[in-house]
């Protein structure tokens, strides 16, 4: 049960990294993009967002993802990451409990 409470909270961790990653990307792009009539993506082209001037003066605004896989790859990167940093902490601890508890190695 504990190993399974530790793979739900990796993949959420991974998700909402991936999530803050996206959104700060999709930033970067929105207020580096310098003309009007422009499309432009970040994140290895997994957000865009695209800008256009109408006729009647308006602007018209788009953004979104465009590329799923990379955001699926990051967070299944960003999971992996999250299940070995929790799996290595609790070998860690149970190592430091076994040492103060004076039993070897």
């Amino acid at each position: 049960m504990k190993r399974l409470f530790h793979a739900v909270n990796a993949v959420v961790l991974g998700f909402l990294a991936t999530l803050v990653l996206a959104a700060l990307a999709l930033l970067v792009v929105i207020f580096s993009s310098r003309e009007s009539d422009s499309r432009s993506e970040g994140l290895f082209g997994a957000v865009y967002f695209a800008a256009e001037d109408r006729p009647d003066g308006s602007t018209w605004v788009s953004i979104g993802i465009q590329n799923w896989v990379v955001l699926a790859v990051l967070w299944l990167g960003f999971s992996g990451l999250a299940w070995a940093s929790i799996y290595f902490y609790g070998w860690l601890s149970a190592y430091r409990q076994r040492l103060a508890d004076g039993v070897r190695p």
